[in-house]
């Protein structure tokens, strides 16, 4: 009589995502896109700094250092000595040279920021925590008032101790340089 069937799905997740959608992205549209057209900009300058040898010169003597050759072959010690075809690092208390041509990655082990990245991670899982707590409260909650500072403050206490633990965990290494891609493919 009216036609076939629409399953409830079909029917109620598109009305769902076009309203979460429009109300995440409205008003917000013009502020996204001009994050991304000033952040691009400062990626790109970011990955043709790291494909600078010259930063692989400011290294110190018997830093702790990781190289990745173009076949994935991993070195880690310290570094020694650079010269414009080769880098030398002492591995396993031998020296080890590498032609430049070889390296894929050169990156720096800096373990002391734990303590940095963990306290960025609270910040930021705090932050969506409180943001996806107050998104998911009511207007209306118990005895007239709103839910959404309460929703808030869980996120919060899930977020924050969640986004410290993933930023303490995950390997603080900084890349000092990275071959362009057409020399790492050969």
């Amino acid at each position: 009589m009216f036609g076939p069937p629409i399953p409830f799905a079909a029917g109620i997740l598109p009305l769902f995502f076009s309203h979460t959608l429009s109300r995440f992205c409205g008003r917000r549209s013009p502020v996204l896109i001009l994050f991304l057209l000033i952040g691009l900009p400062a990626t790109l300058d970011a990955q043709t700094q790291q494909s600078s040898w010259s930063n692989v010169r400011r290294l110190k003597a018997s830093q702790g250092i990781e190289v990745v050759e173009s076949s994935l072959k991993h070195h880690a010690g310290h570094f020694v000595a650079v010269t414009d075809e080769s880098l030398t690092l002492k591995e396993n208390g031998s020296e080890v040279s590498i032609k430049r041509d070889d390296i894929a990655r050169v990156s720096t082990a800096s373990g002391s920021k734990r303590g940095e990245h963990a306290l960025i991670g609270l910040v930021v899982g705090g932050g969506v925590g409180a943001a996806i707590g107050a998104a998911s409260g009511s207007k209306t909650g118990f005895l007239g008032g709103s839910s959404r500072g309460i929703y808030a403050l869980v996120g919060i206490a899930i977020g924050a101790p969640s986004g410290a633990l993933v930023g303490a965990v995950l390997p603080a290494h900084t890349t000092v340089y990275r071959a362009a891609a057409a020399a790492a493919s050969h």
